[in-house]
């Protein structure tokens, strides 16, 4: 690949509402680690990526850097405070991204990916403007009323969206440009560009690569980071 400047922007200010208030979700422990920490482990295996700028809640920065600093002393990745929204943090996070080719944005929250997925979207990103990871659905999909089944939707054109969404910088700043002009708040940067009017290439996601969203999810994400026994990609 050519050497590009890739900068990874790591959503971790998320409140976590379902998780309780106790803490932001991201600085939970799996495995002596906080989510952010095993994060930023893995996306440190991705020699693409050039620098690193995590946006926490307010008041974590401190926190965020002692974590990042004791674990990942060799990183040099810029902590600052993210906004109320991920939309809000990401476009705080975008300002840091002068000089860059690509802009990555993950999850603090998926934890569990491999440096090949990261590479996917990197690439993708490059050659098409924006790439995000996703896996087609194996559940039955049905649309709700109320407390009732309306229809089932197919699942062959419907996909489950992961982290990291890769973008030219060009691209996704453009999007954000034209969501703030029209008040548009979406849950993630694809939704954006896409409403700008641009495409979003889709490469292969990873099963393994989760999002943790409630309590429960803790114990899956502590299996596969202790590397307990689980199907490869792609198997059953």
């Amino acid at each position: 690949m050519e050497q590009q400047q890739i900068i990874c922007l790591v959503a971790a200010a998320g409140r976590g509402i379902r998780f309780g208030r106790e803490m932001p979700k991201s600085f939970y422990p799996v495995g002596g680690r906080s989510l952010l920490v095993w994060s930023l482990e893995g996306l440190r295996a991705c020699p693409s990526i050039g620098r690193f700028v995590v946006m926490v809640p307010q008041g974590w920065e401190q926190t965020a850097r002692d974590q990042i600093d004791a674990e990942l002393p060799d990183l040099g990745a810029l902590v600052i405070a993210g906004g109320e929204t991920r939309q809000e943090s990401v476009e705080i996070g975008l300002r840091e991204a002068e000089g860059a080719s690509v802009v990555l944005v993950h999850d603090a929250a998926r934890p569990c990916f491999s440096a090949a997925l990261v590479e996917r979207v990197v690439e993708a990103a490059l050659l098409t403007g924006a790439a995000v990871p996703a896996l087609q659905m194996t559940d039955t999909l049905g649309r709700i009323r109320d407390d009732d089944l309306e229809a089932i939707v197919p699942r062959e054109r419907v996909v489950g969206i992961q982290t990291p969404q890769g973008f030219r910088t060009d691209v996704l700043r453009r999007a954000f440009e034209e969501a703030r002009a029209a008040g548009l708040r979406a849950t993630d940067e694809s939704s954006l560009v896409l409403a700008a009017g641009m495409p979003v290439t889709v490469v292969e996601g990873e099963r393994r690569n989760i999002k943790v969203t409630v309590k429960d999810d803790l114990s899956i994400v502590d299996h596969f980071l202790g590397g307990a026994a689980a199907p490869p990609e792609g198997g059953e």
